[in-house]
């Protein structure tokens, strides 16, 4: 293995930084505002943009024929930039605010869902969570990864 061979390293991990950085901003400012749009879909779907500018970002410079060279900065980028987001989520959900446990239950029950599902998060489910959202970072990094690849061997 040459240090070519991890040369995408530092862009995915900058990358995620940032990101994660500005994810974590915007729920900060999200809270202080009105605690509820912590809560709201449209955050948590919109820091998708944030997330995929950062990836692609990170893959923009990769250069060859190999997809998994296009696919590891951005998904590294995913995970960095999710792990700072979901250490925040913890410590705001179980340490600095656990009453937004109870606004959200509140919203599952007007959604007509059971508001048992609310419960302040553990290290373990926090860590579950934070696992499982890695399928869809690596979902996102292989289709900007590829996409990059095709754009890349339509100009050679």
């Amino acid at each position: 293995m040459t240090s070519e061979t991890y040369a995408w390293r530092p862009a995915g991990v900058r990358w995620g930084i940032i990101a994660g950085v500005i994810v974590v901003g915007l729920f900060v400012v999200a809270y202080f505002l009105k605690r509820e749009w912590v809560l709201s879909r449209g955050l948590w779907l919109g820091t998708t943009l944030v997330y995929m500018l950062a990836m692609y970002r990170a893959q923009e410079p990769v250069r060859g024929q190999d997809p998994r060279a296009y696919i590891q900065p951005g998904f590294l980028t995913f995970v960095v930039a999710n792990a700072l987001f979901y250490l925040f989520y913890h410590l705001l959900f179980a340490v600095f605010d656990p009453g937004l446990v109870e606004l959200q239950a509140a919203a599952l029950s007007a959604a007509g869902q059971d508001p048992d599902k609310a419960q302040i998060p553990t290290p373990g489910s926090t860590f579950f969570t934070y696992a499982q959202s890695l399928i869809f970072g690596f979902v996102l990094a292989a289709a900007i990864g590829l996409g990059l690849r095709a754009r890349s061997r339509s100009r050679d």
